[in-house]
């Protein structure tokens, strides 16, 4: 315990307080740190930067950040808060939100940026209620909620009469690893939505949309044509498709609405077609997840050591039974299926009336001869069933994870714009200002 409390007093947690317009951001800060001043009754963001201070007895860091849907200077407040996630390493973000007469509502206001953190580590986002005392419903009715709807287990509540000590308290207990995040050009259209409501850009990001949706839709009728390993190769090849189509998308919308990514408009255009992507990329999720089902973990299953040279192997081809350490297979397997040896290739075409045809015009090899790279192992008979097991590390698994990360938001017609704002984030974490921490003694 002792060492604990020396290694946070030494690093203390960093919190980021994160929300809409008038939920209490910055009255927290006030009551946590002591401050004055920062708070404002006004109807637009009173905040216009990022600040950080220390808590009183210097347990505690604390980011003030401008709201996220602030009607004005939207690019800004957002670059705002991105220099703040960037600053140190982070404890905990916490959506702010107030508390209101519909517990429906409060979880609302929490999802609309829990969503954009879905790629951020699970622990990381926290939720703080305030004005617990306008409301009739408790603490435990609405925390078992935000568990069950949206997975967040870490929520802290605020009222008039909480004091700074049980605030602070309460959120120190939610705070027990520190993260490095990074928001920079390539993520932060993910994170943050800046684009105005414009009804002809919106109605034609509808229409991409619909377009992409449509097309999955289609597939799922027309795949019913095919079976066994053509079935698994269209699935490949179709996901693949509809990767490449995001980015006809980008080009489609951009010259629809004549953005150039340059001068006063550049952050909206970028807003709009970052909206478009990030809705794309979750009907993307739903077909690379089924692809994933035909990975069965790239063949890595289960793991032995050989009780002779103790080298580790996961056995791709064979019986259960006798063996050598370090016996390679007849082929190198595919990734998807040791038993396939070509992939076969599709050529997708959509007729006027909006239907799907799928052509199979050819099959190329996806097999590799054995290797005539160096042999590994000791070379003495082994025999799997009898071999100790060894457990599969995370790292297999985080390689198997169904994502999206890898698709751009912005084309690169908005390079110019990307490193602008680039350069708008790294200049927020520049001036990010911490004093010196309160003159207050350590104690065990």
């Amino acid at each position: 315990m002792y060492v604990q409390k020396l290694l946070n007093y030494l690093n203390p947690p960093y919190v980021v307080l994160l929300g809409d317009v008038g939920t209490g951001k910055s009255t927290l800060l006030e009551k946590l740190t002591e401050q004055r001043g920062k708070s404002s009754q006004a109807n637009e963001s009173f905040t216009r930067s990022s600040e950080v201070f220390w808590a009183p007895d210097g347990r505690l860091i604390v980011a003030d950040t401008p709201g996220s849907n602030a009607l004005k200077d939207t690019l800004e407040h957002n670059v705002q808060i991105a220099g703040a996630l960037n600053y140190r390493p982070v404890s905990r973000i916490f959506i702010v939100v107030k508390a209101e007469t519909r517990i429906d509502s409060v979880v609302d206001n929490v999802r609309k940026y829990a969503d954009r953190f879905l790629e951020l580590p699970m622990d990381v986002v926290g939720v703080l209620v305030t004005h617990m005392d306008i409301v009739d419903w408790t603490e435990k009715d609405f925390a078992p909620r935000i568990e069950h709807d949206l997975g967040i287990d870490s929520v802290v509540f605020s009222s008039m009469t909480t004091n700074r000590e049980t605030l602070q308290n309460n959120i120190l207990k939610t705070c027990t690893e520190r993260h490095d995040l990074t928001v920079d050009d390539a993520n932060f259209f993910k994170l943050f939505k800046i684009h105005n409501h414009h009804r002809k850009i919106l109605k034609s990001t509808s229409d991409e949309v619909k377009r992409f949706s449509d097309k999955k839709r289609a597939f799922d009728e027309e795949r019913k044509a095919f079976s066994g390993k053509d079935l698994v190769d269209l699935v490949f090849e179709f996901q693949a498709y509809m990767t490449d189509e995001i980015v006809e998308a980008q080009k489609r919308m951009s010259k629809t609405n004549n953005f150039t990514f340059e001068g006063d408009g550049a952050a909206n255009e970028a807003g709009h077609i970052a909206n478009m992507v990030n809705q794309l990329r979750m009907v993307l999720y739903d077909i690379r997840t089924e692809c994933l089902g035909y990975q069965s973990e790239h063949g890595v299953s289960e793991l032995r050591k050989c009780p002779h040279c103790g080298i580790i192997w996961t056995k791709v081809e064979g019986c259960e039974g006798a063996t050598t350490c370090g016996n390679r297979p007849s082929n190198v397997n595919d990734v998807r299926d040791p038993a396939y040896a070509e992939l076969g290739t599709f050529l997708f075409r959509w007729r006027d009336d909006g239907r799907l045809s799928i052509t199979k015009f050819s099959r190329k090899t996806v097999k590799s001869q054995r290797s005539s790279r160096p042999q590994f192992g000791c070379g003495k008979s082994i025999n799997w069933k009898e071999m100790a097991t060894v457990a599969v590390p995370s790292e297999f698994s985080e390689t198997v994870k169904v994502g999206t990360s890898d698709i751009k938001v912005l084309p690169p017609t908005a390079t110019n714009f990307q490193k602008e704002l680039s350069g708008k984030i790294d200049a927020v974490g520049r001036n990010l200002k911490l004093s010196e921490r309160p003159s207050q003694s350590y104690q065990s």
